[in-house]
C-alpha cells in the first residue's frame, strides 16, 4: 500500500473518519457519512483520465458505477505529491453477476458508452497503446522463436511427452505472427483507437439493489478498447461456452457503438494470441532444461482453453464478415 499521510488527505473531505482499514489496493474508511474507500492513484494523468470517463458516463444515463466524491473544494480528487488520491462510496451488499441473455446486451450497452466517454477525451493517446501492444506482441513472438529454436536444438531426437511438447510449437509460432500481423492491418485507422482498460472481466460487473453496476478500474493498466472487449468475450465465453452470450453482448455494444471492420480485426488479433498455450510451453521449457520433472497438465489444460477459444474466434470472424457499409476487405 501506498505510504500517505491519511489525515491530511481526509481533512480535504467532509466525512469524518472513525476507523482506517488498510486492504490490498485501498484504504477502508468507516465514516460519520457511511463507508468509504480511498484509492491512491500512482499516475495522476490516468485519476483525472478515470475522473472524466466516469463523469461522461453518468451525464448519458448510467450512474450504476464508482463516481469520485468531491472534497470540501469541490474537487473530484486531491493531489499528493506526484500521486492522486479519490474517494468513493464503499459497497456492502454487492451480488454475484451472473450472465444472461439480458444483462449481457446491457453490458455490451454500457461498455460501448464507457469507451465513448474515454475517447472524448485527450488526455491519453490511443495509436500510442496500440504501438506498445504490436511492440509486446512482436517481442514476445521473437522470444518465442528463440525458445523454441533452443528445444528443438536440445529435445530434437527425444520421444514421449518432450516430443509431443516440440510438436505443439510450430503452430503455437503460427499463430503468435497471425496475431501480430492482425495487429498492423491496414483496416485499423487512427480514428478508431480508444484508451481503455487492458482487460474487463465479470468481477467488475456486481448486482447491487436489483441493478447491474460497474465497478473497479482503480490502477488500470491500460491499452485499446477492443483488447477491453476481447478479453471480457474470451472471459464469458470461457465461463458458458455460449455464443448467444457473445452475440447479446456485441448486439448490445453496436446498438451505441457500431464495430468497423478494423474493430473486429483488432478482436480477433488479441483473441488469436496462444496466451494460455504460450504461458505453459515456456515454463515447461524452462523448467525441463535445467532436468526438472514438468507435469504436462498445464499445457493439456491449455490446449483445451484454446479449442474453446478457436470455436469463439470462427464465431467473430463470420460476424465480421457480415455485410456492412464498407470496402471489401480480404476475409479474415
Amino acid at each position: 500500500m501506498d505510504k500517505i499521510d491519511l489525515s491530511e488527505v481526509c481533512q480535504n473531505y467532509r466525512a469524518r473518519v472513525i476507523r482506517v482499514t488498510p486492504l490490498d489496493d485501498c484504504y477502508l474508511l468507516e465514516t460519520n457519512r457511511g463507508p468509504k474507500e480511498l484509492h491512491v492513484w500512482p499516475r495522476v494523468d490516468v485519476m483525472r483520465w478515470s475522473f472524466a470517463w466516469r463523469e461522461r458516463l453518468a451525464r448519458l444515463g448510467f450512474r450504476e458505477l464508482e463516481r469520485f466524491i468531491r472534497t470540501r473544494d469541490s474537487k473530484p480528487f486531491v493531489i499528493v505529491g506526484k500521486q492522486g488520491v479519490t474517494m468513493t462510496d464503499h459497497l456492502r451488499n454487492v451480488a454475484t453477476y451472473q450472465p444472461q441473455m439480458d444483462t449481457t446486451s446491457q453490458c455490451g450497452r454500457v461498455v460501448a458508452m464507457m469507451h465513448q466517454s474515454q475517447q472524448e477525451s485527450n488526455l491519453l493517446a490511443g495509436v500510442d497503446y496500440l504501438q506498445q501492444e504490436q511492440l509486446k506482441s512482436e517481442t514476445e513472438w521473437t522470444r518465442a522463436k528463440a525458445l523454441v529454436e533452443s528445444y528443438r536444438s536440445k529435445f530434437r531426437k527425444e520421444k514421449g511427452e518432450k516430443r509431443w511438447v516440440g510438436s505443439l510449437m510450430e503452430p503455437m509460432l503460427q499463430r503468435m505472427e497471425r496475431s501480430t500481423t492482425m495487429l498492423s492491418n491496414d483496416s485499423i485507422t487512427a480514428d478508431t483507437i480508444g484508451v481503455s482498460h487492458r482487460d474487463l472481466f465479470r468481477d467488475n460487473w456486481g448486482m447491487v439493489g436489483g441493478k447491474l453496476y460497474l465497478r473497479g478500474f482503480f490502477r488500470p493498466v491500460l491499452s485499446v478498447q477492443q483488447r477491453d472487449v476481447a478479453s471480457y468475450l474470451r472471459d464469458i465465453y470461457l465461463k458458458n461456452h455460449d455464443l448467444l452470450e457473445i452475440d447479446s453482448f456485441l448486439d448490445g455494444y453496436e446498438e451505441v457503438k457500431p464495430l468497423s471492420y478494423g474493430d473486429y480485426t483488432l478482436l480477433l488479433a488479441f483473441m488469436a494470441r496462444p496466451r494460455e498455450i504460450w504461458k505453459s510451453v515456456e515454463s515447461y521449457v524452462k523448467r525441463v532444461s535445467v532436468n526438472e520433472d514438468v507435469p504436462i497438465a498445464g499445457i493439456e489444460q491449455a490446449l483445451n482453453s484454446q479449442q474453446s477459444i478457436d470455436v469463439l474466434l470462427r464465431h467473430i470472424a463470420d460476424r465480421a464478415e457480415r455485410p456492412r457499409s464498407e470496402e471489401v476487405h480480404e476475409p479474415l
